[in-house]
């Protein structure tokens, strides 16, 4: 199984806090109400200021909304976009897969009208989106056995029709 944060495999060492990080306090006096301290934000020193190439951008790490750098030989974390919802097992579900639009037009196919209620009362604790996508894909699959028997029906009817007209109208004994 590979890192996903760290795909060269080489260890991280964490960087090394501050020599000064410790917060000064300031002397209480006897009598005198204690208002609570807020810590004051800590400002890293800047690292010094590498020459930049001629042709190259400079990075914008003073830049609002720029991710910051880390350090020399670390890999910076992982900072995508959020994951989308997800269908999590026991939970109500937020949308159909493929498999599950397709089984439900299977059930619409060979069920029937019947297919089309299956699907409307057991997805009826789940969101919206999912129950309605499970009854108009149990109604396509439905639709489409009806197209079958139209097909079906119809080409019967013709090969019917085409046997019964290619008997001669009389017979000779």
């Amino acid at each position: 199984m590979s890192d996903t944060i760290n795909p060269s495999g080489a260890p991280q060492t964490p960087p090394e806090a501050p020599v000064n990080s410790q917060i000064p306090v300031a002397p209480q006096h006897a009598g005198a109400p204690v208002a609570p301290e807020v810590p004051q934000a800590f400002q890293a020193e800047a690292p010094a200021a590498e020459p930049v190439a001629a042709g190259q951008v400079p990075p914008a790490a003073g830049m609002p909304g720029a991710a910051p750098v880390p350090p020399m030989g670390q890999v910076p974390p992982f900072q995508g976009q959020a994951p989308a919802q997800q269908n999590i097992p026991g939970m109500p579900l937020f949308q159909l897969t493929g498999g599950m639009k397709f089984g439900w037009a299977v059930v619409g196919f060979f069920v029937g009208p019947i297919g089309i209620l299956l699907a409307w009362l057991t997805n009826a604790h789940n969101f919206p989106e999912a129950k309605s996508a499970a009854v108009k894909f149990s109604l396509f699959g439905f639709l489409a056995q009806f197209l079958v028997w139209i097909l079906v029906v119809g080409l019967f009817g013709c090969a019917a029709c085409a046997a019964v007209s290619s008997i001669p109208p009389h017979y000779y004994y």
